[in-house]
């Protein structure tokens, strides 16, 4: 198979909340900043000069990314894309933007943008469910299960249940600002999903499952208050709050101030809040000046993503 004819391709693959309070494992939302500024990873890829393959690492945060090649999502990538079809050398860059261990999707960021590329560079051989198989087992080596909760939006933008590997995008309130708050910390979530009982009293899981129902059919309603009444976790959070610095006390503050529903993204530390246009602004602040504990930290107002990740040529 041929190499496209395109100097260069590149891809953004957006952050996303993953679990989404009421959607453990199964409910994953794509985030865009307000403001337009990235959130997100972003794979370039080009032609190699010298007939090898070669990654090149930037980005604020690519230097916590594993020192050896092989360890790399993006290269790990690459790799399976070679066993579907031949391709001349290529020169990959990964920016990293997104900090790892953050509850953003990190390691599925990176997949995504580089699978989303290799598709294109090698003139689009896989479809986007091959695409989202392909991409879950990689996450899933990271994660230690595979749960599409991040990969999905992040592929496919917007708010995505995922049964299986079998992704639905449902409504979303159009009002919604969604503000998400890193504190600096580090959190692996293979640990988190340590921490996690082997099982679940069925009272809870039942529980769970009829907010995630309600939830749902509230959305496709357009009841966007009912569809934030129901985004709570009874699952996970519970037993993943008392060890995120700080999260308890922020998400108190965050509901006095007027957010309809606070949550952990994905395994934390990074929080999230859904906010009105009013709200929004107030939360942010607070979250600026209270939860972050290093240098590391941010905070980010965002509305949902809708557009899936593509590849572009790049202005240059």
């Amino acid at each position: 198979m041929s190499i496209s004819t395109a100097p260069n391709i590149k891809v953004l693959a957006p952050a996303s909340v993953g679990n989404f309070s009421v959607g453990f494992d199964v409910l994953g939302m794509a985030l865009m900043p307000l403001d337009g500024s990235i959130f997100g990873d972003i794979v370039e890829i080009q032609e190699s000069c010298n007939g090898q393959d070669l990654l090149k690492l930037k980005g604020d945060f690519s230097i916590f990314l594993p020192t050896a090649t092989e360890e790399n999502l993006v290269w790990q990538c690459l790799q399976e894309f070679r066993q579907i079809s031949n391709f001349p050398a290529l020169e990959i860059t990964l920016y990293k933007n997104l900090p790892i261990g953050s509850g953003l999707g990190s390691s599925a960021c990176s997949i995504v943008a580089a699978a989303v590329a290799l598709n294109a560079v090698v003139d689009s051989p896989l479809s986007t469910a091959e695409l989202l198989k392909l991409c879950g087992r990689l996450e899933g080596g990271v994660s230690g299960s595979i749960h599409l909760d991040n990969v999905a939006p992040s592929l496919l933008g917007g708010l995505v249940l995922c049964n299986g590997e079998d992704c639905q995008q449902l409504k979303v309130n159009p009002d919604w600002q969604l503000v998400v708050a890193y504190s600096g910390e580090q959190i692996s979530t293979r640990d988190m999903r340590a921490f996690l009982p082997p099982g679940f009293a069925p009272e809870l899981v039942l529980k769970q499952l009829s907010f995630l129902q309600g939830f749902i059919a509230a959305g496709q309603n357009s009841n966007w208050q009912q569809a934030s009444f129901y985004l709570q976790d009874f699952l996970a959070e519970p037993f993943r709050a008392p060890l995120i610095k700080g999260y308890v006390t922020a998400r108190q503050a965050c509901l006095e101030l007027g957010a309809e529903a606070v949550g952990i993204s994905g395994s934390g530390p990074t929080m999230f809040a859904v906010c009105n246009a009013e709200t929004a602004p107030v939360v942010t602040a607070w979250l600026e000046q209270n939860y972050g504990i290093n240098d590391y930290a941010f905070t980010r107002n965002c509305q949902v993503r809708l557009s899936p990740a593509t590849a572009e040529v790049p202005l240059k």
